[in-house]
């Protein structure tokens, strides 16, 4: 049985955020005394440089109202995180962590050194490199801010934990799982790993940040801020995850992480096995949250090795020419090569007959100048 907290958050006061939070940990029955003398690491979403505002990273308050709880226990705290392309000071800058970071003397760990961890139980990626840092802590906080995602449907507390991987490695896991279903089996034995690889096993401990998530576009500048109003706590992510879909109404079906994460039986295998306390759902569900228009959801795999069939039938990523700067981060951070320099129409050029519609490139353009172009025979999926 799992318990998580469901805990009413409509703004980020200081104050607010502390007392939703101890309320939270209370209810799992987090003792928090455990942190005493240990070395925990805080791992927020940060995946590239963003303002708060924007919904794209944990919020700054959120972060500072978990780091100054912990640093009531232990002094030895780590913020270890990976973002997908962009320098991670840089990111911590932008982001409103920098500050933060300084006032409490968190260590902030090198992603670049890594380690495999282990996990022989995995269905197919047994041996994953990790950020070493991962290895030398006791707890993990894990801080993901509730959004929706292009490619897996939804990002929460069991996707934010690829930043364990660092920088373009990433990326390159889109290639050697490019559908939907194999990405999530990779971010399953990824899970599993973290649970169970370590010789020295780790508590973990999940903070949603769903006070103001994200919906559309996601995860990057191109989905929108959305006003949820709730902070989730618990220490299994996959019933984490369950509750965080449920309350803003997407379909759990479509989110593999969760249908397949039950089956993996890691911590719960069913909505049975979820206690919720805190709020009641029904009180705080969100009505109108607009889930991702891309294709490659919604549980029907197209076969991606067939470049006909997913340039007929999928979304494709197309950059705009009045937004785009020509800054390449699309380029650098494409997995499948499928991006090159301009030529006379000014923006990037993709072939679309290598592009596995990952979606890396909307993740990472900071002026969100990405768009989705549907498919030529998109409509027969509807109909």
């Amino acid at each position: 049985m799992a318990v998580i907290s469901l805990q009413k958050c409509t703004e980020y006061d200081n104050r607010i955020l502390k007392d939703k939070i101890m309320a939270g940990l209370g209810q799992i029955n987090f003792d928090l005394t455990g942190l005493k003398n240990k070395r925990v690491c805080l791992k927020p979403n940060l995946l590239m440089p963003s303002n708060p505002e924007r919904a794209v990273t944990t919020h700054p308050e959120l972060f500072r109202a978990v780091a100054e709880i912990v640093h009531d226990y232990t002094r030895d705290i780590v913020l270890i995180e990976s973002p997908n392309f962009f320098p991670l000071k840089s990111t911590i800058k932008k982001t409103g962590l920098a500050g933060i970071v300084n006032d409490l003397e968190i260590e902030v760990a090198d992603i670049t050194v890594t380690d495999t961890l282990r996990f022989s139980l995995a269905h197919r990626y047994k041996n994953i490199d990790i950020s070493k840092a991962f290895f030398d802590v006791d707890y993990i906080i894990n801080m993901p801010k509730l959004k929706t995602h292009g490619f897996t449907h939804y990002t929460g507390a069991v996707k934010n934990l690829f930043g364990t991987m660092p920088g373009l490695a990433k990326s390159r896991m889109h290639m050697r799982a490019p559908s939907q279903i194999e990405f999530c089996e990779f971010l399953l034995d990824l899970y599993g790993g973290l649970l169970n690889g370590f010789e020295k096993p780790k508590k973990f401990i999940h903070i949603m940040d769903a006070v103001v998530g994200m919906e559309g576009e996601g995860p990057g500048p191109s989905g929108k801020p959305k006003n949820i109003g709730a902070v989730i706590i618990g220490d299994d992510a996959v019933a984490l995850d369950y509750i965080a879909v449920n309350l803003v109404g997407l379909n759990v079906k479509k989110v593999f992480t969760i249908t397949e994460g039950f089956k993996r039986g890691y911590g719960v295998t069913s909505p049975d096995d979820i206690q919720l306390r805190g709020e009641p759902l029904e009180d705080m569900r969100i009505t109108d949250f607009k889930a991702s228009r891309s294709a490659v959801m919604g549980g029907i795999i197209w076969p991606l090795t067939s470049p006909t069939i997913k340039n007929l039938f999928v979304e494709k990523p197309v950059p705009r020419a009045d937004d785009c700067t020509l800054c390449y981060n699309c380029m650098k951070v494409c997995p499948a090569g499928a991006i090159t320099k301009a030529d006379e129409a000014k923006i990037p050029r993709y072939n679309y007959r290598k592009c596995i519609r990952c979606f890396c490139c909307m993740e990472t353009c900071p002026e969100a100048a990405i768009d989705l172009k549907k498919g030529a025979l998109q409509w027969l999926m509807r109909t």
